[in-house]
């Protein structure tokens, strides 16, 4: 799949969903810093609007706040992320990490995290399962060494590819 249709599935797939009202971007980056006691000051600095529009900005500069989202955030912020990850490609002074492709590990080893990769994806549907199993594939095929393709190859084949029906 080429690129510019991969982006247009992830939005027609995730069209509509709601925005989360706890666990928003700025207060997931805020407690991968262990700040848990100024949610409500972080939320103030949050985008309100469709996923479509959060800023470059804020994905660049929240690049590990998908790890500390919920299932709410996930669905909302996810496909942000992927788009964002795929318009920036080979660009690594705007992607410094392989972050957004790394929230798509199921951890198979680890219950505890297993657990939690269910529940965070416990809200998407077939067509948003699909749409993070074709970006993992389209990490696993890529050639030019921008992303970990070892990884995504490993997690598309191990779990991700029962979802590219």
């Amino acid at each position: 799949m080429e690129k510019e249709e991969l982006i247009q599935f992830i939005e027609d797939a995730f069209d509509c969903v709601d925005q989360p009202k706890e666990i928003t971007l700025h207060v997931a980056e805020a407690h991968d810093d262990y700040d848990y006691g100024h949610d409500e000051d972080h939320r103030k600095n949050d985008f309100i609007g469709p996923w479509q529009e959060v800023p470059s900005e804020h994905i660049r500069k929240c690049q590990t706040a998908l790890s500390y989202v919920d299932k709410t955030g996930m669905r909302f912020y996810l496909p942000a992320y992927m788009i964002w990850y795929l318009k920036n490609w080979g660009n690594s002074s705007e992607v410094g990490s392989d972050h957004t492709l790394y929230s798509l590990d199921h951890h198979p080893k680890d219950k505890g995290l297993n657990e939690y990769h269910k529940e965070r994806f416990s809200l998407f549907d077939p067509g948003q399962m699909k749409a993070c199993a074709l970006f993992v594939k389209y990490c696993a095929e890529d050639q030019t060494e921008f992303t970990d393709s070892d990884f995504a190859k490993k997690k598309y084949e191990r779990y991700w590819s029962q979802y590219d029906i």
